[in-house]
């Protein structure tokens, strides 16, 4: 799937399941048309210091129709603009701005921050705001503070020095709004709501707007008919003004949407209602493309660098904003062909880094492979941001190529900052027409790498029944037992530790030995209170990733966010394992992983082998329900909450987190971004993750993969897609799946939600 388009047939598939993609892009385009506002949050905050005149003034220009401003109440008295409750980030001021008059205030500099070309711009008052938006742009006021003093102050500058009639006031409780209704009655209103139950409670206070966090939209669009249901407009926050965060945004048909960039925002929208998307435009120029992942994209600020790293472009030249161009993962340039239909010209940046991945690899410079050199030191990037201290900028290179000819032979990290036709390259001040170079075609190296990391279908035979799905579920749990699991060959002692009370629980500790020898702790979690059958409660077992396990007991701040205790203290008997060569002891988990694959193991069998010890030893339990026992993890956590449910048939439920997807592209085409000791020996061909999801088959399964986490949302959907029909066969529902904001965590309430449903 494409980025653009591939992204727009998706969004409108989920929320309106009959919809053909030629109606979804319809959709869109009406969508796009529909939003009467677009809100410069803070001004156009990424071209410009924020909440500044200057800043203001460019949101005018770039054609805002509203500025969006945060209000703050000075020493003095006096209103000014500022987001922060400090003044440390923003300014060359520190602490409390509130220990300040406006005159102390506007000595600051409120411009350097952001680039020493704006060194002396000052903190704009209340009113010089108003004055410079009157007549020209609405005014959104985000009111920080709260009182019948402070409003008044606010609707007094309002009705002296702006314009009523084009005010927006965002008021953040329903108090609030019913006072700005009588302080400033000709003002429309945008109700910055706490949750998503306050939205009945704004509506009847009359505001005009309601403003929802995307992140309240991921799993249903609930909310969005709430508000509609209301009467009201429906306000969105974004950042980029990108195609592919505004498609995002525009399947709920928001009237108001705010962005840092008003000015791509603005073209963006254009582009949508006309069709105009980056993917149209390259299928045009490319007969092939190849090389692994590709998709289509935009260059501009804050947008994505490669598809496989949360890296993001910092600064662009303005001329290259908004082309259409070719994302791919960070590390695999080299292996990327593309094959032109027609007089094409691409703009790219090599030589981000002195490690020579950024470089031709002959020892030639890009000039000798045909590039010529457009503006020199106008790129910079979150992938190498820095160097001794100062930016680092790299120059901008463009090639023309002819019908027919391919762009191959880069180095394995280039960056494609744009892909054009002729016609647009020359609009392009610097571009040089007729360099087209006639290079010797590059005769491309076998990559085995690339020949391993292929996506390739599922390893299952075909099903013609339930009981064929059971047969084979039967076989292959068996084989997995037996060549997965490393094979103890003493007696298996079980011996109780520390046991000590906790805020709502008790927690013991047991160690596992073979030989009078300890080989791994784990840790029974009772609740102290809560609901019970008879002597029998719901059981959930949780395994840890990369780290200690006190992240899974104690540390709610750490990327596992004391997962054990938060069941327990939700009423579940919970065990928790500590995964060997994480905790105190001679060898680690890469010592482990070393030594054991000169046998054809991994660190991994022996995790295996610990686990099925330790279900055995829960189903035992007296004080447990074996028929509501649940598994839980995320990270290395999760693939053993998976691997559990596949060998232990008597597991009702597992929420495997963080890691679903194909290992194929996970370890082999991304290696990079993980530890080594994820690409298990013997697991594929017929262990991948989908085929071990597939022997969970038909009980309930959770995945949940973090926004930006290693194992991207993108890639666990392409998997759940192959399998759901499967599972469904096998008599169960498709798995529940959820995509949380943020990276590599725990997501505590998804998984919450999911066993309240399966095992209570």
């Amino acid at each position: 799937m494409r980025r653009c388009l591939g992204l727009l047939a998706l969004l409108l598939v989920v929320c309106a399941p009959t919809v053909n993609v030629r109606s979804a892009e319809s959709g869109l385009k009406n969508a796009s048309r529909g939003v009467t506002q677009i809100v410069a949050h803070r001004g156009a905050s990424l071209e410009r210091p924020e909440c500044t005149l200057s800043a203001i003034l460019r949101a005018i220009e770039v054609g805002a129709s509203a500025v969006e401003v945060d209000v703050r109440t000075s020493k003095d008295g006096h209103l000014f603009l500022l987001h922060d409750k400090t003044l440390d980030r923003t300014t060359n001021g520190k602490g409390d701005p509130a220990n300040l008059t406006l005159a102390e205030l506007q000595q600051l500099d409120a411009g350097s921050f952001f680039d020493e070309r704006y060194r002396g711009e000052r903190i704009p008052s209340l009113i010089e705001a108003a004055r410079a938006c009157k007549g020209k742009v609405d005014l959104l006021l985000d009111l920080k503070e709260q009182g019948e003093n402070y409003d008044s102050k606010v609707a007094g500058v309002i009705q002296g020095h702006g314009d009523p009639m084009r005010t927006i006031v965002g008021v953040r409780t329903v108090a609030q709004a019913r006072h700005f209704r009588k302080l400033l009655p000709e003002a429309r209103q945008l109700a910055l709501i706490p949750g998503v139950d306050d939205i009945e409670a704004f509506a009847e206070a009359g505001v005009e707007f309601i403003r929802l966090w995307p992140r309240w939209l991921k799993e249903n669009d609930q909310a969005v008919q709430r508000v509609r249901a209301a009467g009201k407009h429906l306000h969105l926050n974004g950042k980029t003004g990108s195609i592919e965060e505004t498609l995002s945004l525009l399947v709920h048909q928001p009237e108001s949407l705010l962005s840092d960039d008003p000015r791509r925002l603005v073209a963006t929208l254009e582009k949508i209602a006309t069709g105009n998307l980056p993917e149209k435009k390259i299928d045009q120029l490319l007969d092939m493309t190849k090389g692994g992942r590709v998709e289509s994209g935009e260059t501009g600020p804050g947008d994505l660098s490669f598809l496989n790293r949360d890296y993001r472009m910092m600064e662009v030249p303005d001329e290259l904003v908004g082309l259409a161009r070719l994302a791919f993962d960070g590390g695999s340039g080299a292996r990327v062909v593309l094959e032109f239909r027609q007089p094409t010209v691409v703009f790219a940046v090599f030589d981000y880094n002195d490690g020579g991945s950024w470089s031709f690899g002959d020892g030639r410079s890009a000039k000798d492979h045909g590039w010529h050199q457009w503006r020199e030191d106008v790129y910079c990037g979150s992938s190498n941001p820095d160097r001794d201290g100062e930016p680092n900028r790299a120059d901008v290179w463009f090639r023309e190529f002819k019908s027919g000819q391919a762009l191959a032979g880069m180095p394995s990290w280039w960056l494609c900052m744009g892909i054009v036709d002729l016609d647009t390259a020359r609009k392009i001040d610097g571009f040089r027409e007729g360099l087209v170079t006639k290079t010797a075609p590059v005769i491309r190296r076998y990559s085995h790498v690339e020949d391993a990391a292929k996506i390739r279908p599922l390893k299952i035979p075909a099903f013609e029944s339930v009981d064929s799905i059971r047969r084979w579920q039967q076989q292959q749990r068996k084989r997995f037992v037996e060549n997965m699991i490393y094979p103890y060959s003493g007696k298996i002692t079980v011996s109780a530790g520390e046991s000590r009370e906790m805020k709502g629980f008790r927690q013991e500790e047991f160690h596992v030995a073979t030989g009078g020898e300890r080989l791994f702790r784990y840790f029974r979690l009772t609740p102290l209170q809560g609901k019970e059958t008879g002597k029998r409660r719901p059981a959930i077992v949780c395994f840890m990733g990369h780290g200690k396990v006190k992240q899974i007991l104690e540390e709610e701040s750490s990327y596992q966010h004391a997962c054990a205790a938060y069941f327990a203290r939700a009423g579940y008997v919970v065990f928790a394992m500590e995964s060997v060569g994480m905790g105190p002891g001679a060898d680690t988990h890469h010592d482990l992983d070393r030594s054991l694959r000169l046998e054809g193991r991994g660190w991994y069998s022996l995790l295996f082998a610990h686990q099925r010890i330790l279900l055995d030893r829960v189903f035992a339990d007296s004080g447990v329900d074996p028929e509501r026992v649940g598994v839980a993890g995320v990270s290395t956590g999760g693939l053993l909450a998976l691997s559990a449910a596949v060998m232990e048939p008597r597991i009702a439920a597992a929420s495997v987190q963080g890691i679903f997807g194909s290992m194929r592209v996970s370890f082999i085409r991304d290696r990079d971004r993980h530890c080594g000791c994820g690409a298990i020996p013997g697991l594929l061909p017929e262990f991948d993750l989908p085929e071990l999801a597939l022997l969970v088959a038909p009980r309930p399964l959770h995945i949940s993969n973090g926004e930006k986490d290693g194992f991207s949302p993108h890639e666990a959907e392409r998997c759940l897609k192959l399998i759901e029909p499967i599972y469904k066969q096998a008599g169960g529902e498709k798995p529940f799946f959820t995509v949380p904001p943020g990276g590599h965590a725990f997501a505590l309430k998804p998984a919450a939600k999911f066993f309240r449903k399966h095992l209570e």
